[in-house]
């Protein structure tokens, strides 16, 4: 069987839809975007698979290597620059979260 390279407008199509899901993933389970209030709830100790439950996936996710984490970011406020992160240990327990400044934004003053 050969593999065949799908047109670059199939590419693009797929992939603008799939960001339109993932966008849509924030949403608590009354279908509203979960708050500032709502991510507080997240503990030391939680298990990532509970954070998933509820929030569903993260915006963006990155490593952070000296300490062995997995950082999650969720933005929960479209027309803001702050986000939520959530700290995640190897073993899939969440270390902390708080909210931070999202670094896509220039730097606050």
């Amino acid at each position: 069987m050969v593999a065949r390279r799908l047109p670059l407008a199939c590419r693009v199509s797929a992939l603008l839809m799939l960001t339109g899901v993932a966008g849509c993933a924030a949403m608590t389970s009354a279908g509203k975007s979960p708050t500032e209030s709502d991510f507080a709830t997240i503990q030391a100790g939680m298990r990532s698979q509970e954070v998933l439950d509820r929030f569903g996936r993260p915006t963006w996710v990155f490593g952070v290597r000296q300490e062995d984490l997995t950082i999650w970011n969720y933005r929960f406020n479209r027309s803001d620059c702050i986000i939520y992160q959530v700290s995640v240990r190897p073993d899939g327990t969440v270390r902390d979260g708080g909210t931070a400044w999202d670094p896509v934004c220039a730097r606050p003053d």
